[in-house]
């Protein structure tokens, strides 16, 4: 389903009008994701920690066409968030989490015969989530894991542009899940990446 999209939307972009002279975007996004969970299993006392994460993206977009492009997302600053996992009367892990990426993907551009002004967007995405928890005190103690999620993305929003610059707005749904039992004993972790994003973020346009 995802390769289709992405086949969909480079069909359709081929068909646009080409720019004389290829475009390129460079901008940097502050990446607000709510609804990711983090989930600690013990014998089948289950605890949950589902903070926003936060953090700031670098984004470089190649443009064929006025109404097309190919986009690379990277975590300059990776997405992180700060908890306590406890259950039970149990003493709690105090856990610190940060989340890497690197998404590929493509965009859709509407209303741009006019190089200014406010123009719609629909994106896909595809790229996988470095994500690692430190745990101090509690059951576990101190001590690190790590692992990676496979993610899809899908965009919507508008950007703002003058003749070399602009903002943009985007509301994203990210899924994504893996789980493992191996790197912390008699614990099944699960990382949930079904969520939302709100992307804020300013570029500049060559």
């Amino acid at each position: 389903m995802r390769m289709a999209v992405v086949a969909i939307l480079v069909a359709v972009g081929c068909t646009l009008p080409t720019l004389s002279h290829a475009g390129l975007r460079i901008g940097l996004d502050e990446v607000q994701l709510s609804g990711a969970t983090y989930t600690h299993d013990t014998a089948g006392t289950k605890v949950t920690n589902a903070a926003p994460l936060v953090g700031t993206q670098l984004d470089l977009e190649f443009q064929p066409s006025e109404f097309f492009g190919f986009e690379i997302d990277y975590a300059l600053s990776p997405l992180e968030r700060s908890y306590q996992l406890g259950a039970n009367g149990a003493t709690a892990n105090n856990v610190t989490e940060s989340t890497g990426y690197t998404l590929y993907g493509v965009n859709l551009y509407f209303n741009r015969e006019d190089r200014r002004g406010f123009h719609p967007v629909l994106g896909v995405a595809t790229g996988q989530l470095s994500v690692s928890q430190k745990f101090e005190g509690g059951t576990v103690g101190t001590q690190s894991t790590h692992s990676t999620v496979d993610i899809n993305v899908v965009k919507a929003g508008f950007d703002w542009m003058t003749t070399m610059a602009g903002i943009r707005l985007q509301y994203q749904m990210w899924t994504g899940e893996k789980s493992n039992t191996t790197q912390i004993v008699g614990v099944r972790q699960t990382n949930s990446y079904t969520s939302s994003a709100l992307v804020l973020g300013v570029f500049a346009a060559f």
